[in-house]
């Protein structure tokens, strides 16, 4: 991804005019009417400045331009590499052709440090004049230490990343699941329903509201049931990047994303790689009783590089801070390669896939378990940089994607005999679920001139979705009820972009529209769903989205973005065709009717985010506000449950309106060169317009600080972590929601370099052995009691690079 720093530069002496009131009234009525309260402080502030001040209360010094071209020892260019300018909030990635251009730098010497995942940090000095111009070229070289780690980034409005340091380590977060990584961040959260598969949710947004992308394919959950999010079919050490944007800001990702999360797994190593390298692991994780292991081969070797990888994970039930004993036992393990045609200086053609097979796993949080998931994936890639030319890259992809999934109620309380039937014989439940999926995406980004890029592009797929359930006697095999969730249900969704990026004076501005059309129909369905449903099993959408955002260098230090969006989303699978089917709405296990009538949400957010960079401490303040028209949710019925093992209640999706809004802050400080202290803060709130009562699944407030000691970029560290989440009582008792009590856990880590390439991180999480429940947690569906958290969990991983 491109972020493009630019303004043109201000020489001494001169005053810089902010705008005038007319243009501050025009951009505020740009905004919906429900956000111009929050856009209408900064604005009066920026008025009462809006005389000639001196261009030292924004600019100190006099700048220059910098340029740099960054290429691997073979002399092909690395994208996305992260170039900055110490000491100041000046930096960007790396386009395709491996160049990114910074404006408004200050003139004098600079410090510009280049990092690219997989490659060697490089450092180097520059003289910048007033209004003069510098290029630059680096070359990184391969840096096999350095493949395992993750570079985990929250996108600002305007995406740029910023990228967390403390947080960039995979390794350093012992969990078996995705979603595990998004909850060390600010605003990020994700629900447990057993072992594996926690649902990432982004500033109240979860399930397919949250746009899921693995090396830029869209995927999708495999069941109706709730137990899988796409993010849980890849394993944790496979993946060497991660972007979340928190809100509409995501357009040229792809359709319906009101906010998203982007995956980057094992890259191609890059051109004059050795034709040999690799990564072993091996971790162990008490409590649990969790194992993991794995093992990386990639290489090169002209035209053709490659990288391959297997791993496999399993883990046991664990006890929780009070000794209650939750069920959470799964085996995982998967295989995934990449091979790459390097076609020219300038194009590579890929050809990627991956499998993963996950057995036996204990939902305890769910009225079934999960017999098994079997995930497939096959992509092709060709990607075009050249490096001179209006055209900056050109890439296509064209991809498939297939899960399929059984549950069954082995274990559960229903497989038991039930004495009020005669006779008293058990039931055995089994649901099959399936969804395959056919998708691509082509762009171009061209730089005509006077810093203006375009990107164009579209993207789409088509999702097949399958879902049945039988009942049978368990001890003769006699089918006793039968029942279709999905009949062949089919959403399509194809949609084109547009992005133009340039700078506006000192100010660098984006904007982006999406058209996006959408058909979603169903081949059959029962005659109760039919005659309680509203609309046609088939339906046309054509949704419009769109985005802008703005960033201000206010000087060396600071910065000021803001940005505000609009998403459609339209219903998926479940809401619109599920015929009483559990789903991932609700904290406890039951039965929802699905409408296809059900109309799209539109998400539009504003957002204002204030930077700040000095040689010893960073931070950054970050607030939104939000509102979902037509917000699909849920409301009780009094239509009859289908299973008299469900819950009583039955659900229906339904259109309403809701707002969030809130808040979130972060802040670094170097105590000492190598010693440094962090913090951050997240408040949310959310309600539901509609039944007038709180949103449902609003995260508490939550406070995290760190204290770590890192001698060298070599592996060796301790760090000592806190986290304290407030009670919540804002709860949606409309739909089930309870209270939950706040708690303070305690993590404390470290890391250790050992001769022969070995790295050992060890450590306990939830040192004090604290009771914890997760607000979003599901509700044992028999028990009516929130899935707690692992108390205390001693781990242990060994690594070796060769």
């Amino acid at each position: 991804m491109n972020a493009l720093v630019s303004g043109r530069p201000l020489r001494g002496g001169r005053s810089l005019a902010l705008p005038s009131l007319a243009q501050i009234i025009r951009l505020i009525r740009l905004v919906p009417e429900g956000f111009r309260p929050a856009v209408f402080l900064p604005a009066l502030l920026l008025l009462l400045g809006a005389g000639p001040l001196p261009v030292a209360a924004y600019v100190v010094q006099e700048s220059g331009e910098v340029q740099v071209t960054v290429r691997d020892a073979a002399g092909s260019p690395l994208s996305a590499a992260t170039v900055r300018i110490d000491g100041t909030t000046l930096g960007g990635f790396t386009d395709a052709a491996g160049v990114v251009r910074l404006t408004r730098v200050p003139a004098g010497e600079q410090v510009i440090r280049v990092e690219r995942p997989g490659f060697r940090s490089q450092v180097q000095r520059v003289t910048v004049s007033p209004g003069g111009s510098v290029s630059l070229g680096v070359v990184l070289q391969v840096a096999p230490m350095e493949l395992g780690g993750i570079q985990v980034s929250v996108l600002r409005p305007d995406l740029r990343p910023d990228v967390r340091l403390e947080e960039a380590q995979l390794e350093e977060t012992q969990t078996h699941d995705i979603g595990g990584v998004l909850r060390t961040l600010p605003g990020l959260d994700a629900i447990r329903r057993g072992g594996l598969g926690l649902d990432p949710v982004v500033r109240g947004l979860r399930d397919t509201q949250v746009g899921a992308y693995v090396d830029g394919m869209r995927t999708l959950p495999g069941g109706p049931g709730g137990m899988d999010t796409p993010l849980s079919h890849i394993d944790p050490s496979a993946v060497r990047g991660m972007e979340v944007v928190k809100g509409p800001y995501a357009l040229t990702w792809g359709a319906g994303n009101m906010s998203a999360i982007r995956i980057e797994t094992n890259p191609l190593p890059a051109r004059g790689a050795r034709p040999l390298m690799g990564r072993m692991l091996l971790g162990y994780n008490s409590n649990l009783e969790a194992l993991e292991s794995g093992l990386e081969l990639s290489g090169a070797t002209e035209p053709l590089a490659y990288t391959l990888s297997a791993a496999w994970r399993e883990s046991g039930d664990y006890r929780s801070g009070s000794g209650t004993s939750t069920d959470a036992a799964f085996e995982s393990g998967e295989v995934r390669g990449r091979v790459g045609l390097f076609a020219s200086p300038a194009s590579t053609l890929t050809l990627s896939g991956w499998y993963q097979a996950q057995r036996d796993i204990a939902y305890p949080g769910r009225p079934l378990n999960a017999e098994f998931f079997d995930s497939w994936n096959g992509s092709l890639t060709f990607t075009h940089a050249p490096a001179a030319g209006v055209l900056r890259a050109l890439d296509a992809t064209a991809y498939l994607y297939t899960v399929d999934h059984a549950m069954n109620n082995d274990g559960k309380p229903t497989a038991l005999a039930n004495p009020n039937r005669m006779p008293p014989f058990a039931m055995a439940i089994r649901t099959l679920s399936r969804v395959d999926m056919l998708g691509g995406r082509a762009s171009a980004e061209f730089a005509p001139a006077g810093g203006l890029v375009v990107e164009v592009g579209g993207d789409g797929y088509t999702a097949l979705h399958q879902a049945s359930s039988t009942n049978r006697n368990r001890d003769t095999g006699m089918l006793m009820m039968e029942r279709l969730i999905w009949g062949d249900a089919r959403v399509s969704t194809g949609g084109i972009f547009t992005r133009l990026g340039a700078p506006l004076g000192p100010v660098t501005a984006s904007g982006t529209a999406r058209l996006d059309l959408v058909r979603a129909d169903a081949d059959s369905a029962g005659a109760f769903f039919l005659e309680n449903a509203t609309g046609d099993l088939a339906s046309t959408e054509a949704n419009l989205s769109g985005a802008l955002t703005l960033s201000l260098p206010v000087s060396s230090a600071w910065s000021l973005s803001a940005g505000v969006g609009s998403v459609v989303r339209s219903a998926d699978a479940n809401e619109r065709f599920s015929d009483r089917a559990p789903s991932k709405r609700a904290q406890i296990g039951a039965e929802f009717l699905g409408d296809p009538g059900i109309r799209p949400e539109r998400s539009t957010q504003l957002d204002l985010w204030v930077d700040a960079s000095y040689p010893r401490w960073r931070g950054s303040l970050n607030v939104f506000s939000q509102r979902i028209d037509d917000h699909i949710t849920i409301e009780e019925t009094d239509l009859p449950r289908r299973s008299p093992m469900s819950a009583p209640t039955v659900f229906r999706y339904v259109n309403g309106d809701a707002r969030y809004h809130g808040a979130e802050i972060t802040a670094t400080l170097a105590l000492t060169p190598t010693l440094s202290l962090s913090g951050s803060a997240a408040y949310l709130h959310g309600e539901d317009l509609t039944l007038n009562e709180p949103a449902l699944g609003v995260s508490p407030l939550r406070g995290d600080l760190g204290l770590r000691w890192e001698p060298a970029q070599n592996g060796r560290f301790v760090e000592f972590t806190g986290r304290t989440v407030a009670s919540q009582d804002r709860i949606a008792t409309t739909r089930g929601e309870q209270a939950t009590p706040g708690y303070t856990t305690v993590d404390l880590q470290g890391g250790l370099p050992l001769p022969g390439g070995l790295l050992l991180r060890a450590g306990v999480t939830n040192l004090l052995d604290a009771e914890v429940v997760n607000h979003l947690n599901a509700r044992n569906p028999f028990t009516g009691i929130t899935v707690p958290e692992p108390g205390r969990v001693i781990f242990a991983r060994l690594t070796a690079r060769f």
